[in-house]
């Protein structure tokens, strides 16, 4: 088992990966090795200690894509970390690329069948539109999840909603 760093590693990994296959050509942040008395030290060097990664496509031309790959816990420390840098909108977009992984799951909304929930995709974040989510906005990761796979693509009838009582608690005399 590794750590956070090699967990990183890993999701900037895919993220190359599917960059790629969409026809961009990526750079990534690279790791310095620094000695500090009798230890070494691993430090990440972020493209403007912000960004881990960089991709362009000439063929059709986009504009660059400055992108930081989290998980889906940490994405308002990536906001705050990223949303400073002055890039132009016009010239490159910024995004967070936040990674959703897990073990497979039943959707417990629906009661009258079993819907799984989605994993193992990156959900985009977009300054351009507020670091507001948008499931449109999904990268699947390894198999591809067709679009029947989405809890969001079923219909809203079968959800089932569940009326909650007060609760019974005494309340403390003064």
């Amino acid at each position: 088992m590794g750590g956070t760093v090699t967990k990183g590693n890993r999701l900037q990994v895919l993220a190359r990966k599917e960059l790629e296959k969409q026809g961009y050509v990526v750079h990534t942040a690279v790791r310095s090795v620094q000695r500090r008395g009798p230890i070494w030290i691993s430090q990440s060097t972020d493209i403007f200690n912000a960004f881990d990664l960089i991709a362009t496509r000439i063929d059709p031309p986009q504009p660059l894509r400055f992108v930081q790959v989290t998980t889906a816990s940490h994405v308002s420390e990536r906001i705050r970390k990223v949303d400073p840098v002055p890039i132009n909108p016009g010239l490159a977009s910024v995004e967070i690329w936040a990674y959703v992984g897990g073990r497979k799951r039943l959707d417990r909304r629906y009661k009258s069948r079993r819907v799984w929930l989605p994993r193992n995709y990156f959900q985009i974040y977009l300054k351009d539109r507020n670091w507001e989510p948008d499931r449109r906005e999904r990268v699947a990761v390894g198999e591809e999840l067709g679009e029947e796979n989405w809890p969001e693509s079923l219909p809203t009838d079968e959800l089932v909603s569940v009326a909650v009582s007060p609760s019974k608690r005494r309340t403390a005399k003064a």
